[in-house]
Protein backbone atom coordinates (compact mmCIF):
# COMPACT_ATOMS: atom_id res chain seq x y z
CA UNK A 1 0.00 0.00 0.00
CA UNK A 2 1.87 3.27 -0.93
CA UNK A 3 1.16 7.03 1.04
CA UNK A 4 -1.58 8.06 -1.35
CA UNK A 5 -3.83 4.81 -1.29
CA UNK A 6 -3.12 4.85 2.53
CA UNK A 7 -4.18 8.75 2.87
CA UNK A 8 -7.52 8.13 0.49
CA UNK A 9 -8.64 5.26 2.79
CA UNK A 10 -7.96 7.05 5.68
CA UNK A 11 -9.94 9.70 4.45
CA UNK A 12 -12.91 7.37 3.82
CA UNK A 13 -13.03 5.78 7.28
CA UNK A 14 -12.63 8.76 9.23
CA UNK A 15 -15.40 10.78 6.67
CA UNK A 16 -13.29 13.32 6.30
CA UNK A 17 -12.59 15.63 2.87
CA UNK A 18 -8.91 16.14 1.50
CA UNK A 19 -9.54 19.78 2.70
CA UNK A 20 -9.74 18.99 6.14
CA UNK A 21 -7.64 20.83 8.99
CA UNK A 22 -9.06 18.51 11.87
CA UNK A 23 -5.82 16.54 11.16
CA UNK A 24 -3.32 17.86 9.97
CA UNK A 25 -0.96 15.13 7.04
CA UNK A 26 2.31 14.99 9.19
CA UNK A 27 0.33 13.59 12.09
CA UNK A 28 -1.87 11.37 9.93
CA UNK A 29 1.47 9.95 8.28
CA UNK A 30 2.38 9.24 11.94
CA UNK A 31 -0.59 7.22 12.78
CA UNK A 32 0.40 5.04 9.24
CA UNK A 33 3.86 4.30 10.51
CA UNK A 34 2.65 3.02 14.18
CA UNK A 35 0.61 1.19 12.53
CA UNK A 36 3.07 -0.28 10.15
CA UNK A 37 5.27 -1.32 12.89
CA UNK A 38 2.88 -2.80 15.52
CA UNK A 39 1.66 -4.98 12.25
CA UNK A 40 4.95 -5.77 11.56
CA UNK A 41 5.60 -7.09 14.98
CA UNK A 42 1.91 -9.05 15.43
CA UNK A 43 2.64 -10.44 12.48
CA UNK A 44 6.79 -11.24 11.75
CA UNK A 45 6.26 -9.78 8.33
CA UNK A 46 9.93 -8.67 7.36
CA UNK A 47 12.64 -11.39 8.54
CA UNK A 48 15.98 -10.92 8.27
CA UNK A 49 19.26 -11.20 9.60
CA UNK A 50 22.59 -9.25 10.70
CA UNK A 51 25.78 -10.71 10.60
CA UNK A 52 28.35 -9.03 13.81
CA UNK A 53 31.87 -10.17 13.38
CA UNK A 54 33.01 -11.09 17.03
CA UNK A 55 36.15 -8.94 18.92
CA UNK A 56 38.15 -10.09 21.42
CA UNK A 57 37.64 -8.82 24.97
CA UNK A 58 34.08 -7.54 23.62
CA UNK A 59 30.66 -8.08 24.73
CA UNK A 60 28.49 -5.46 23.48
CA UNK A 61 27.31 -4.81 19.80
CA UNK A 62 25.13 -2.48 18.01
CA UNK A 63 22.04 -4.04 16.15
CA UNK A 64 20.98 -2.43 12.94
CA UNK A 65 18.78 0.66 13.40
CA UNK A 66 15.89 -1.00 12.09
CA UNK A 67 15.88 -3.98 14.75
CA UNK A 68 12.51 -4.28 15.81
CA UNK A 69 12.43 -7.75 17.73
CA UNK A 70 13.72 -11.37 17.90
CA UNK A 71 11.89 -13.83 16.01
CA UNK A 72 13.63 -17.26 16.47
CA UNK A 73 12.77 -18.96 19.38
CA UNK A 74 13.32 -22.77 20.98
CA UNK A 75 10.39 -25.42 21.05
CA UNK A 76 10.49 -23.98 25.10
CA UNK A 77 9.76 -20.45 23.15
CA UNK A 78 13.43 -19.44 24.07
CA UNK A 79 14.94 -16.82 21.61
CA UNK A 80 17.91 -17.70 20.14
CA UNK A 81 20.85 -16.55 17.98
CA UNK A 82 24.08 -18.45 15.95
CA UNK A 83 27.33 -18.26 16.96
CA UNK A 84 29.82 -19.57 14.33
CA UNK A 85 33.14 -20.12 15.76
CA UNK A 86 34.90 -21.25 11.56
CA UNK A 87 34.10 -24.96 12.18
CA UNK A 88 30.82 -25.19 14.07
CA UNK A 89 27.35 -23.57 14.81
CA UNK A 90 26.48 -22.87 18.07
CA UNK A 91 22.82 -21.94 19.34
CA UNK A 92 22.92 -19.59 22.10
CA UNK A 93 20.40 -18.32 24.11
CA UNK A 94 18.43 -14.98 25.27
CA UNK A 95 18.63 -14.27 29.19
CA UNK A 96 17.43 -11.41 31.04
CA UNK A 97 20.29 -8.79 31.08
CA UNK A 98 19.28 -8.96 35.04
CA UNK A 99 21.05 -12.74 35.36
CA UNK A 100 24.27 -11.35 33.30
CA UNK A 101 24.64 -8.78 35.65
CA UNK A 102 24.26 -10.81 38.88
CA UNK A 103 26.08 -13.28 37.46
CA UNK A 104 29.21 -10.80 37.31
CA UNK A 105 31.11 -13.54 34.24
CA UNK A 106 34.72 -11.97 34.56
CA UNK A 107 36.52 -14.96 32.79
CA UNK A 108 36.36 -14.92 28.59
CA UNK A 109 35.41 -17.68 27.14
CA UNK A 110 35.51 -18.81 23.09
CA UNK A 111 31.88 -19.47 22.96
CA UNK A 112 29.45 -17.28 24.68
CA UNK A 113 26.35 -19.28 26.51
CA UNK A 114 23.81 -16.60 26.41
CA UNK A 115 22.35 -12.94 25.22
CA UNK A 116 20.70 -10.02 25.84
CA UNK A 117 19.28 -6.88 24.12
CA UNK A 118 19.61 -3.59 25.82
CA UNK A 119 19.14 0.44 25.00
CA UNK A 120 22.27 1.77 23.12
CA UNK A 121 24.09 4.75 23.97
CA UNK A 122 23.10 7.42 22.49
CA UNK A 123 24.25 8.22 18.80
CA UNK A 124 26.11 11.44 18.28
CA UNK A 125 23.39 13.86 16.93
CA UNK A 126 24.30 15.39 12.97
CA UNK A 127 24.16 19.13 12.42
CA UNK A 128 25.56 21.02 9.16
CA UNK A 129 24.44 23.50 6.17
CA UNK A 130 22.96 21.94 3.41
CA UNK A 131 25.44 21.88 0.24
CA UNK A 132 22.97 22.62 -2.63
CA UNK A 133 18.94 23.33 -3.32
CA UNK A 134 16.73 20.40 -3.66
CA UNK A 135 13.17 21.50 -4.17
CA UNK A 136 10.15 19.19 -3.15
CA UNK A 137 10.01 16.18 -5.60
CA UNK A 138 6.43 15.84 -4.27
CA UNK A 139 4.11 18.97 -3.79
CA UNK A 140 0.38 18.63 -2.24
CA UNK A 141 -1.91 19.97 -0.08
CA UNK A 142 -3.64 17.39 2.18
CA UNK A 143 -5.33 17.87 5.33
CA UNK A 144 -5.18 21.34 4.96
CA UNK A 145 -0.60 20.86 5.54
CA UNK A 146 1.43 20.70 2.54
CA UNK A 147 4.61 18.43 2.43
CA UNK A 148 6.82 16.91 0.47
CA UNK A 149 10.33 15.11 -0.15
CA UNK A 150 13.61 16.87 -0.55
CA UNK A 151 17.45 15.52 -0.85
CA UNK A 152 19.65 17.10 1.91
CA UNK A 153 22.86 17.40 0.64
CA UNK A 154 25.71 17.61 3.01
CA UNK A 155 29.06 17.01 3.89
CA UNK A 156 29.06 13.59 6.28
CA UNK A 157 25.73 11.71 7.03
CA UNK A 158 27.63 8.30 7.08
CA UNK A 159 25.60 7.47 10.44
CA UNK A 160 22.03 8.93 9.78
CA UNK A 161 19.63 5.77 8.75
CA UNK A 162 16.35 5.93 7.92
CA UNK A 163 13.73 6.58 10.40
CA UNK A 164 15.87 9.26 11.62
CA UNK A 165 14.25 12.91 12.86
CA UNK A 166 15.28 15.67 10.37
CA UNK A 167 14.80 19.35 11.00
CA UNK A 168 15.56 22.40 9.01
CA UNK A 169 16.18 25.01 11.16
CA UNK A 170 16.42 27.83 8.72
CA UNK A 171 12.81 27.52 7.10
CA UNK A 172 11.46 25.74 9.81
CA UNK A 173 10.60 22.51 8.69
CA UNK A 174 10.87 19.09 10.19
CA UNK A 175 10.05 15.20 9.18
CA UNK A 176 11.65 12.16 8.80
CA UNK A 177 14.21 10.22 6.70
CA UNK A 178 12.92 8.04 4.34
CA UNK A 179 15.83 6.72 2.13
CA UNK A 180 19.80 7.00 1.91
CA UNK A 181 21.22 7.88 -1.36
CA UNK A 182 24.51 8.21 -0.53
CA UNK A 183 27.12 8.77 2.52
CA UNK A 184 26.48 12.46 1.86
CA UNK A 185 22.49 12.68 0.86
CA UNK A 186 19.50 11.37 1.90
CA UNK A 187 15.75 11.65 1.08
CA UNK A 188 13.44 13.37 3.61
CA UNK A 189 10.42 13.79 3.82
CA UNK A 190 9.24 17.89 5.28
CA UNK A 191 6.29 19.24 6.99
CA UNK A 192 5.52 22.23 8.82
CA UNK A 193 7.53 24.95 7.40
CA UNK A 194 8.01 27.91 4.92
CA UNK A 195 9.43 25.74 1.93
CA UNK A 196 9.60 22.17 3.32
CA UNK A 197 12.83 21.83 1.04
CA UNK A 198 15.95 22.49 1.81
CA UNK A 199 17.66 25.35 -0.05
CA UNK A 200 21.84 26.22 -0.23
CA UNK A 201 22.94 27.38 3.42
CA UNK A 202 20.35 26.26 5.22
CA UNK A 203 20.66 24.82 8.97
CA UNK A 204 20.05 21.30 9.53
CA UNK A 205 19.97 19.10 12.59
CA UNK A 206 19.32 14.77 12.52
CA UNK A 207 18.37 13.59 15.74
CA UNK A 208 18.86 9.35 15.84
CA UNK A 209 16.03 7.46 16.24
CA UNK A 210 16.78 5.24 19.44
CA UNK A 211 18.45 1.78 19.06
CA UNK A 212 19.38 -1.21 20.39
CA UNK A 213 22.91 -3.60 21.38
CA UNK A 214 23.79 -7.22 21.91
CA UNK A 215 25.30 -8.44 24.82
CA UNK A 216 26.78 -11.59 24.76
CA UNK A 217 27.81 -13.65 28.31
CA UNK A 218 30.63 -14.42 28.74
CA UNK A 219 32.63 -11.92 26.86
CA UNK A 220 34.24 -13.37 23.68
CA UNK A 221 37.79 -14.25 23.74
CA UNK A 222 38.53 -14.63 19.99
CA UNK A 223 38.29 -12.39 17.13
CA UNK A 224 36.63 -13.36 13.91
CA UNK A 225 33.38 -15.40 15.07
CA UNK A 226 30.48 -14.88 13.03
CA UNK A 227 27.54 -13.88 15.73
CA UNK A 228 24.05 -14.27 13.34
CA UNK A 229 20.97 -12.78 14.62
CA UNK A 230 17.67 -13.56 13.19
CA UNK A 231 15.22 -10.11 13.52
CA UNK A 232 11.97 -8.48 12.72
CA UNK A 233 13.04 -5.38 10.86
CA UNK A 234 10.85 -2.40 10.65
CA UNK A 235 9.47 -1.28 7.73
CA UNK A 236 10.52 1.93 5.88
CA UNK A 237 8.86 4.99 6.96
CA UNK A 238 6.23 6.63 4.55
CA UNK A 239 5.65 9.45 4.22
CA UNK A 240 4.91 10.50 0.85
CA UNK A 241 2.48 9.01 -2.00
CA UNK A 242 4.49 7.25 -4.14
CA UNK A 243 6.23 5.33 -1.20
CA UNK A 244 4.62 2.41 0.05
CA UNK A 245 4.91 -0.66 2.76
CA UNK A 246 5.12 -3.87 1.32
CA UNK A 247 2.89 -5.86 3.53
CA UNK A 248 1.29 -9.35 1.58
CA UNK A 249 -2.18 -8.88 0.35
CA UNK A 250 -4.80 -8.57 3.50
CA UNK A 251 -3.20 -6.20 4.98
CA UNK A 252 -3.91 -2.88 3.91
CA UNK A 253 -6.79 -2.64 5.49
CA UNK A 254 -5.59 -3.62 9.23
CA UNK A 255 -2.94 -0.95 8.65
CA UNK A 256 -6.04 2.00 8.07
CA UNK A 257 -7.89 0.88 10.76
CA UNK A 258 -5.46 0.97 13.33
CA UNK A 259 -3.93 4.20 12.25
CA UNK A 260 -7.42 5.33 12.24
CA UNK A 261 -7.83 4.11 16.35
CA UNK A 262 -4.69 6.24 17.42
CA UNK A 263 -6.16 9.51 15.43
CA UNK A 264 -9.92 8.59 16.76
CA UNK A 265 -8.23 9.09 20.25
CA UNK A 266 -7.70 12.99 19.56
CA UNK A 267 -11.95 13.34 19.85
CA UNK A 268 -14.38 12.06 21.94
CA UNK A 269 -16.11 9.06 19.68
CA UNK A 270 -13.53 6.71 21.53
CA UNK A 271 -16.16 3.82 20.94
CA UNK A 272 -15.38 3.63 17.12
CA UNK A 273 -11.71 3.85 18.18
CA UNK A 274 -11.77 0.84 20.35
CA UNK A 275 -14.13 -0.86 17.31
CA UNK A 276 -11.09 -0.57 14.62
CA UNK A 277 -8.65 -1.47 17.54
CA UNK A 278 -10.35 -5.23 17.85
CA UNK A 279 -10.55 -5.43 13.61
CA UNK A 280 -6.89 -4.74 13.42
CA UNK A 281 -6.33 -7.08 16.16
CA UNK A 282 -8.58 -10.03 14.57
CA UNK A 283 -7.49 -9.30 11.08
CA UNK A 284 -3.89 -9.83 12.00
CA UNK A 285 -3.93 -12.68 14.38
CA UNK A 286 -6.29 -14.09 11.04
CA UNK A 287 -4.00 -13.31 8.71
CA UNK A 288 -0.47 -14.29 10.66
CA UNK A 289 -2.35 -17.75 11.31
CA UNK A 290 -3.11 -18.29 7.67
CA UNK A 291 0.15 -17.25 6.75
CA UNK A 292 2.10 -19.63 9.11
CA UNK A 293 -0.36 -22.34 8.44
CA UNK A 294 0.50 -22.14 4.75
CA UNK A 295 4.49 -22.67 5.21
CA UNK A 296 3.58 -25.49 7.85
CA UNK A 297 3.80 -28.84 6.31
CA UNK A 298 1.05 -30.99 6.17
CA UNK A 299 0.55 -33.38 9.02
CA UNK A 300 0.10 -33.94 12.95
CA UNK A 301 2.50 -32.65 15.10
CA UNK A 302 3.02 -33.26 19.18
CA UNK A 303 4.18 -31.18 21.87
CA UNK A 304 5.64 -33.51 24.87
CA UNK A 305 6.63 -30.47 26.99
CA UNK A 306 5.88 -30.17 30.14
CA UNK A 307 4.26 -26.67 31.25
CA UNK A 308 6.50 -24.05 32.62
CA UNK A 309 6.80 -24.50 36.62
CA UNK A 310 5.89 -21.17 38.76
CA UNK A 311 9.59 -19.75 38.59
CA UNK A 312 8.54 -20.04 34.76
CA UNK A 313 10.99 -23.00 33.57
CA UNK A 314 11.08 -26.34 32.43
CA UNK A 315 10.97 -29.06 35.00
Amino acid sequence: MDGQSYLRELRQVLSEQSTSVWLDLKTAYDCGYQAALATAARTSAFRTTQSITSVDGTSSYNLNPNFLKLYLSSDQNKYFIKYNDGSNTHFIYFDAYDSIVLANNTTETSIPSRFSIIDASEVTQVTGTAASTSVMSQSYTIFGTGGGESTLNGTDLSTVKVGDLVHNTTDGSHGVVVAITSTTAVVCALFDGTLNYFTLGDTYIINPQGRLRLIIDPTSSTSGHTITVPYIQKPDPVYSYYRRYNFAPGFQSALVKYASWLLKYRDRELNYGDAWYKYWDLTTRQLNADLQQGMRKVGFGVNFNKPAGRSGTFK
